[in-house]
Parts: C-alpha cells; sequence; structure tokens
C-alpha cells in the first residue's frame, strides 16, 4: 500500500473506532473519552490493522489530552499544511464545547439542491470588537471530508470579516464545475454585502450612507471578483441563509471549525487589493496566481505566495447570485 501525504489516523478506541484521514476529524472520537486509544500510520493497511485490534499499540498512546503538548502538522488536501498548536487547540475546543450542548439535527438536502455542491462555512470571533479579540474561519464540506477548513483569520479580528472570509476561502479552494455551488452561512451580513449593498457601494465609491469608507471594502471587492469570475465562467453561486446556533448539523460543525481555527497562531493580513486586480485578469485562475502567471512584474512570487494561501491544483474562482 502506498504512503499518503499527510497520513492515516487510526482510533482504536474511541466513540467511533475507525480510519481518518485528518487530525481534527478524530478530536470528536477521542477527546474526553477516557482511555482512548489512537495512532497515526503512513499507510491504510497499517492503519486499518491497529484499529481493527490486528497490531500492538506503541507505549504511549493514549488519549488526546496526554499528547496535547506536541505541535502536529496537520495537511488539509486543498490548503496548505498549516502548523496547529494542539495543546492550545483541544484545550480551547474542551472549553467550547462544555458551553454549547445542542439537539443536532441531520443536514437535510433541499430538493432543489440534490444536483448541487452544498458547503457550509462560519466565522468565529471571541471579544469581538475588543483589544485582543481572536478570530477563525471554519468551512465544513461533511464528515471527515478534506475539504475542510480550519483557519486563523488574517489581520484585524472581527466576526464579519471572518464570516467574509470564509466565504473567500471557499471560492479559492473549490475547483470550477457546471453544478450550481451552494454555499450556507449564518452571516447575514455577508449575504446582503451582495445582495443588497454591492451595486450602491460601486456606484458611490464605497461609501456609506454619511459618507464614510465601507468597513472591510477591499475584502469584499477582493470576494466580488471571485464571483463575478465564476459567473463568466458559468457556475452559478447561491448564497443561501442558515439560522446559527439552531441545531443544523452543517452550520454546528463549520461553527465548531471556526472556534478552533481561533487558537492557531495569528496570520498576516493579505493584500486584497493586489489580489482583486490579479482576479481581474481575464485568464487569471488560483494556480495562475501561485505560479505568477498574469500577474505582471509589480507583483513579487514571495508576495503571492504569502497573500494567497491556496493549493497548487485549485481551478479558477467565480460568481453568480442567483
Amino acid at each position: 500500500m502506498p504512503k499518503v501525504k499527510g497520513g492515516f489516523y487510526a482510533v482504536r478506541k474511541g466513540r467511533s473506532p475507525g480510519v481518518y484521514h485528518t487530525w481534527y476529524a478524530i478530536i470528536a472520537q477521542i477527546k474526553g473519552f477516557a482511555g482512548a486509544v489512537y495512532k497515526k500510520f503512513s499507510t491504510s493497511t497499517e492503519a486499518e490493522k491497529f484499529a481493527e485490534g490486528r497490531s500492538n499499540p506503541e507505549v504511549g498512546v493514549t488519549s488526546i489530552l496526554d499528547s496535547a503538548r506536541e505541535t502536529r502538522r496537520v495537511e488539509t488536501e486543498g490548503t496548505s499544511t498549516r502548523t496547529v498548536a494542539a495543546a492550545s487547540a483541544s484545550t480551547a475546543f474542551t472549553a467550547y464545547e462544555k458551553t454549547r450542548v445542542v439537539q443536532v439535527a441531520a443536514v437535510a438536502v433541499d430538493a432543489d439542491e440534490r444536483d448541487c455542491d452544498v458547503v457550509y462555512c462560519d466565522g468565529a470571533c471571541k471579544g469581538n470588537g475588543q483589544v485582543g479579540s481572536i478570530a477563525g474561519v471554519g468551512v465544513w464540506w461533511g464528515v471527515n471530508d478534506p475539504r475542510n477548513i480550519i483557519e486563523r483569520c488574517p489581520g484585524d479580528q472581527t466576526n464579519n470579516r471572518a464570516e467574509l472570509i470564509a466565504i473567500v476561502r471557499i471560492l479559492e479552494t473549490t475547483p470550477t464545475s457546471k453544478r450550481t455551488l451552494v454555499i450556507k452561512t449564518d452571516s447575514q451580513y455577508s449575504i446582503k454585502c451582495f445582495e443588497l449593498w454591492f451595486p450602491k457601494w460601486s456606484s458611490n465609491g464605497f461609501k456609506t450612507s454619511n459618507g464614510t469608507p465601507v468597513k472591510n471594502a477591499p475584502l469584499i471587492q477582493y470576494l466580488a471578483s471571485l464571483l463575478e469570475t465564476r459567473r463568466r465562467k458559468g457556475q452559478k453561486v447561491r448564497l443561501k441563509y442558515v439560522r446559527g446556533h439552531n441545531g443544523h448539523e452543517g452550520n454546528e460543525h463549520a461553527d465548531r471549525l471556526a472556534n478552533m481555527g481561533t487558537v492557531l497562531p495569528p496570520v498576516p493580513e493579505r493584500n486584497w487589493e493586489r489580489l482583486r486586480k490579479i482576479m481581474e485578469t481575464t485568464t487569471t485562475t488560483s494556480e495562475d496566481i501561485m505560479t505568477n502567471k498574469n500577474s505582471g512584474p509589480s507583483i513579487s512570487n514571495q508576495e503571492i505566495s504569502e497573500s494567497l494561501d491556496v493549493s497548487r491544483d485549485s481551478d479558477t474562482v467565480f460568481r453568480s447570485l442567483s
């Protein structure tokens, strides 16, 4: 069996023993489970044997809390490798879970979504609007789905920014398709930005009714360019509101991932204006951005690499609010 980058995580004793593809996928299975036994393997065969009890665990394989001091590298397909401080993440996750006890409903598939790609996203911010706030971004496609994203919000730490960036990350990491992309969010602010306010902002230089600059304008304009490019390529994107903290499985999972993102190391702000200019080049794709195609001489490889954290195999990113 060939080795796979990122490895396989086997749970022998936990809530749901089995083999998982990411570190965060097993947290729910072993966190708080007395005597949990798990281990990482480079091949699925070894992982399956361990999970089924056909191999002996190494000394020291215990629960997540015993190994939480280690810093683990988490690799998720479709995103870049991120270093996660496991101690901080697990502690925050435990505290968060104690404050949130909900009855989670199964993900319902609406009749008009059966031929669509459906994804949930959320932004979280602890201490929103206060000095020292921390914000995170979560994207949830499904249980154990390698496309799921847990990230720290770059730049200013606010809830609205995290909500917008969650949508940005979906568009940056999701390949183009002829299937409608349905992005479900509990952020009415994000939806209203494009359904109600964007046309007016575009015509008045992104000013509010009292003449002050619109908050998050460069970020909103970059997101608009991602959506518009996708529209030009023939893919529809629907931003759909779901009520938050209401027991909806997809939203609850996205919320959980976003809260885990708040404890990751801080990341610098991205240059949204330059990224927008790159995306507005007709033939530009996210892969072009990573390889510096069509970017012009004024934008360096280093700046692009630091500003746009997407994988090389991501496809073009687009828009259409139907």
